[in-house]
């Protein structure tokens, strides 16, 4: 059985600071790349290229990062925080394409490490404390999101530079890092204390991270693309083009913060499934706004009703995966998840550019959508027991 949460539970707000901080990074990174892009003297191809630091820092790090976790336990997720804080100042004193690139591949290892790291210290103190969690946890990351791309375009307006701005995120990150030490340590839990599981949890952990990967291929595809739907096809202003991953990313903290007050009503998987449907069924309304002649905010709505929906979905299977194995084994059945589910996010934004550029863009939403199909059929497959007594 778990144990009874502690009085005070000591550090679920260190946990919330560190996933709004990582938001805050993510946000304001994408009001910044004009910018940066002037500063560097790149060229289009060069820029992009240089983009590809991230993920190719990001893949070896999460790996990495799940074994620094079984060693390191409470002391990895403060650890990677600062050094992400180091990494995300970097770019604003980057001046050629090569330096910026580099830059990039620190932000994303960091950054990739910080995925792992944060989603096994949450496990962890789902275990310890008895509470359900990752739902809380994840929707500060979309809520920070949401606040920072503005933000951060308000600053430029003013005058702030890259480098200013970047300074204080890291700052904040910083900040994130000592709210995130953890001083009750994590709990020991012998055999005894865990459920019985099949001998080899590998193939469900697999089958948790592609499920997850499809989500996180909806949820970037909403985010990349979403604002060109609203404008190339549905003739939107700027203004409401830009609203889409705003309205998706509102959805999405709203939809976890919604489970994480009354999932516990139902199934993990049960949760997984009826959202995934929701997901499909906003990203549909997104897609038949342009053939019934509708208004362009119509699909604005649909985009917020696809992140209600996909919003719990990575979060809960998360949550299940730590819940499927004992302390020693926890940190790798994240990794697992979480790596897995990255290459989906990762993948996202080309395959959906070359359905779009083969199918057009509706099309390739159309597409996108029955991944909810596909997500609600294969967690209703899926066979987990779930450990009872975790409180919300």
């Amino acid at each position: 059985m778990l144990a009874s949460a502690p009085p005070s539970r000591p550090n679920a707000k260190g946990l919330i600071f560190a996933a709004t901080s990582w938001g805050l990074f993510w946000g304001g990174w994408a009001g910044l790349l004009p910018e940066v892009k002037d500063q560097i003297g790149a060229t289009e191809s060069e820029f992009g290229l240089a983009l590809f630091g991230i993920p190719v820092g990001a893949l070896p790090a999460m790996v990495i990062t799940g074994k620094l976790v079984s060693r390191m336990r409470e002391r990895a997720l403060p650890l990677v925080l600062s050094v992400f804080a180091v990494a995300c100042a970097l770019p604003g004193w980057t001046h050629s394409p090569v330096t910026f690139a580099l830059s990039l591949v620190l932000i994303g290892a960091t950054s990739g490490a910080i995925e792992v790291a944060l989603n096994a210290t949450t496990a962890a103190h789902e275990a310890r404390d008895g509470v359900r969690l990752f739902n809380k946890v994840h929707a500060a990351t979309p809520l920070a999101m949401v606040v920072a791309a503005p933000s951060v375009g308000l600053a430029r307006q003013a005058g702030a530079s890259s480098r200013d701005v970047l300074l204080v995120i890291a700052a904040l990150v910083l900040v994130s890092a000592f709210l995130s030490v953890d001083r009750a340590g994590w709990r020991t839990q012998s055999t005894s204390d865990t459920a019985v599981r099949p001998r080899s949890m590998t193939p469900v952990l697999i089958a948790f991270g592609l499920v997850a990967a499809v989500v996180l291929f909806m949820e970037n595809a909403v985010e990349q693309w979403g604002a060109i739907h609203l404008e190339q096809d549905l003739g939107a202003g700027p203004l409401l083009g830009s609203a889409a991953p705003a309205a998706y990313m509102i959805g999405l903290a709203g939809g976890r913060l919604l489970v994480q007050w009354q999932g516990e009503r139902f199934s993990g998987l049960t949760v997984v499934v009826l959202g995934s449907v929701l997901g499909a069924v906003g990203l549909v309304l997104a897609v038949v706004t342009e053939p019934a002649g509708l208004p362009a905010v119509v699909a604005l709505v649909g985009f917020a009703l696809a992140g209600v929906g996909l919003a719990p979905a990575v979060p809960t299977l998360l949550g299940m995966a730590g819940k499927s194995t004992d302390d020693e084994r926890r940190p790798a059945a994240i990794t697992t998840v979480t790596t897995i589910s990255y290459l989906g996010f990762l993948g996202s934004p080309p395959l959906v550019g070359l359905m779009a550029a083969s199918w057009g863009l509706s099309t390739a939403f159309a597409v996108v959508a029955a991944g909810g199909v596909l997500v609600a059929a294969a967690a209703a497959l899926l066979r987990l027991p779930e450990p009872e007594g975790v409180a919300g």
